[in-house]
């Protein structure tokens, strides 16, 4: 891989921002004459670690999407659609179709993924209005859309799909790492697609830009939202 990988998530914020210094010269500005205009949304659990990075970097908000896959009954490690935070469901139309599921297995499916974004909520005590918080924080603004990188796209396309619900301005998915493919299959669903190590591989890992990767335990990811200057639930 001829790429200096990263450090850490962190590390890999940090490195997204310098991007946009370089090479963004339009962008950059904004971000320095008006922060107010724009908020970041990660996406947990490894988003959360490279939004602080990011964050910091520009002094921005940010707060996290919680976005669930729904699980195919007779293969619970794959998913054929996700759930955002606010309910919003996108469902892979050409992958269900050979599933052959049921209609009760499918909405049985969705229901309980929406039950896992509930607990979740109520885990990160995100149980107040959220429909007030999204409309403050998107509606007229510029949104960076952040993970630890992309694979199949699908859960961000989901998270773009409800952001979009609460008309932002534009929409910027900023991402460590991500395959070309996956960038050509959302990036006409935003405005602009952020990536230092885009990889025009047949085999993909997001594992792979990192020197130091594991999976982010939520322990950690409560520990950096409650020392955070920049996390705005």
């Amino acid at each position: 891989m001829n790429f200096n990988r990263y450090q850490s998530r962190f590390e890999a914020g940090e490195r997204l921002a310098q991007l946009i210094r370089n090479e963004y010269e339009e962008l950059n500005e904004l971000l320095t004459q008006d922060k107010n205009i724009f908020f970041c949304y990660a996406i947990p659990n490894g988003g959360i670690p490279v939004a602080e990075g990011f964050s910091k970097s520009f002094n921005l908000n940010y707060d996290f999407l919680i976005v669930r896959k729904v699980k195919i009954p007779f293969n619970t490690e794959a998913g054929f659609g996700s759930v955002t935070t606010d309910g919003s469901v996108l469902i892979n139309e050409p992958l269900l179709n050979r599933l052959h599921l049921t209609e009760r297995e499918i909405n049985n499916a969705i229901e309980l993924t929406k039950q896992e974004i509930k607990q979740r909520l109520e885990f990160y005590k995100k149980e107040g209005n959220l429909e007030e918080g999204f409309t403050r924080n998107i509606q007229g603004k510029h949104v960076f859309m952040i993970d630890d990188g992309l694979a199949s796209g699908f859960t961000m396309l989901a998270a773009i799909k409800m952001v979009k619900n609460y008309k932002p301005l534009k929409i910027y998915i900023a991402v460590p790492t991500a395959p070309q493919s996956t960038v050509q299959r959302i990036e006409n669903e935003v405005d602009e697609i952020i990536c230092p190590n885009i990889r025009n591989v047949w085999r993909f890992a997001v594992a792979e830009a990192y020197l130091h990767w594991y999976d982010v335990p939520e322990s950690e990811v409560l520990e950096l939202i409650k020392n955070s200057n920049y996390y705005c639930p």
